[in-house]
């Protein structure tokens, strides 16, 4: 919960920032760029997350990294400042909720599609079109296949899912010959 409170607060102030320069899709690329770094050299992760280390040596080794790889001040100030805070190691939960308001300020909707097949871009096109008219926003899909589904679809879009798989139906048919609904 308070993991929440943090990266609310820190990517809505970031994210206020990034409107008012015109810059909100740059700042989360560099925050982007900048955990995959921390992902890709550990070490690195540790010694600018580790509060052993003194804040000093920490930023410093931070400026060091953040002028090679060209984040923009904003984004160097505001990673700072995560730094003296001892918050840093709430970036990634920073830049998720970051991206989500990147897809609200953009009326996006991101659906999580599963079906027991692969499906083709067309009927993935499709299913794009049928979901952006019944939510009103764009919709981008990522697609899984699952063939613990047997067949049919599970789609999730926020809180909503919409489950038209085959093993919903078995598990229904099972609970109604529980109950003896049938005949």
């Amino acid at each position: 919960m308070k993991n929440l409170i943090i990266a609310k607060r820190y990517s809505k102030a970031l994210f206020n920032l990034g409107l008012e320069a015109g810059l909100v899709e740059r700042y989360g690329q560099e925050m982007g760029a900048f955990i995959t770094l921390m992902r890709d050299f550990p070490d690195l992760a540790d010694a600018v997350q580790n509060p052993l280390y003194p804040e000093a040596t920490r930023a410093a080794l931070f400026f060091a990294v953040a002028e090679k790889v060209g984040l923009s001040p904003v984004v160097k100030s505001f990673i700072n400042l995560l730094i003296e805070k001892g918050r840093v190691q709430h970036l990634g939960e920073i830049a998720e909720y970051y991206d989500r308001l990147i897809d609200e300020h953009d009326n996006v909707a991101r659906a999580q599609v599963s079906t027991a097949i692969k499906l083709g871009k067309e009927a993935l096109g499709d299913i794009e079109q049928m979901l952006g008219k019944m939510t009103g926003k764009k919709v981008v899909v990522d697609f899984e296949m699952d063939p613990g589904l047997i067949g049919g679809i599970l789609v999730k879009i926020g809180d909503l899912v919409l489950d038209g798989s085959v093993k919903r139906e078995l598990l229904n048919f099972k609970e109604s010959l529980k109950r003896g609904a049938l005949g």
